[in-house]
């Protein structure tokens, strides 16, 4: 049976990671979206890009994305509903000075390369480097590729509800996971589903300290932007499926591409 979140940690992230990117020029409300959304992604209806950013529009104007790219492994993805695209995740309380980020995104430690959008009758296509960001034009499905290698390629369209937003990823052949801060008990996550919750259990099987994000073997790292509480489904309830899930309206996530195609040296790339 899935595990469900319960508390999620609210002092400060006892993550590093070196990531960020530069603003964009672009106006937050480039694409004008009446009301906020709710529901899945079914098409790509526009592009438009400015240096290292780019926006892309879903389902006829109703809600939009902004992809920054950090470096040319690093990206970060925002679909936003309220179009507002906020720089740091939201906290649990007030009180809570925590971020997930080491650095802004605008930090001068990152260089910013320059998206390059490109479209055929199918897709769209945004590129920096070797890394490849695909959409289907009439499904909104999203792949990521390093060179003319898939790396992680979406099974279903990003689903935002009001009170959880779902990624759901093809699971490769032999691909295993890893992460989620403390998991106790817990190294390898193939097979299994885990909470992103504190739930300050230091028996096995407890979560004490959580992190939002994970990495596999298949060549790739997701950092949730998000203090919210997650459940990551690994191949426990379909061996083929990848399901993340956070408690929110939105998607806001750092992924990392791994620059090479030997897997055992994906983490050393990754981190």
């Amino acid at each position: 049976m899935k595990k469900r979140q319960k508390q999620i940690l609210t002092g400060s992230m006892a993550f590093v990671m070196t990531f960020t990117t530069a603003a964009s020029m672009l106006p937050a409300d480039v694409f004008a979206a009446p009301e906020e959304f709710r529901g899945q992604l079914s098409s790509v209806t526009d592009v438009k890009d400015d240096g290292n950013v780019v926006y892309v529009e879903f389902n006829d104007g109703a809600v939009e994305a902004k992809i920054t790219f950090l470096e040319e492994g690093i990206f970060r993805y925002n679909v936003d509903p309220t179009g507002e695209f906020s720089k740091y995740a939201a906290p649990r309380s007030a009180s809570h000075k925590g971020r997930i980020q080491q650095r802004p995104d605008e930090s001068g430690d990152y260089s910013h390369p320059a998206a390059k959008v490109t479209e055929d009758g199918d897709n769209v296509t945004i590129t920096a480097g070797t890394t490849s960001i695909v959409f289907d034009k009439g499904t909104a499905l999203m792949t990521v590729k390093n060179g003319d290698q898939v790396v992680m390629q979406e099974k279903e369209p990003l689903r935002i509800n009001d009170s959880s937003t779902v990624q759901t990823l093809v699971k490769q052949d032999a691909e295993d996971f890893f992460g989620g801060g403390t998991q106790n008990g817990r190294f390898v996550h193939t097979g299994e589903s885990i909470n992103i919750v504190n739930e300050s259990g230091w028996t096995d099987g407890g979560v004490a300290s959580p992190n939002p994000f994970y990495y596999t073997t298949g060549g790739y790292g997701v950092l949730r932007n998000t203090f919210a509480d997650g459940w990551y489904d690994f191949g426990e309830d379909s061996a083929d499926t990848v399901t993340t899930e956070h408690r929110e309206a939105e998607l806001d996530a750092y992924y990392f591409v791994s620059d090479t195609a030997d897997k055992t040296s994906t983490v050393q790339n990754l981190l």
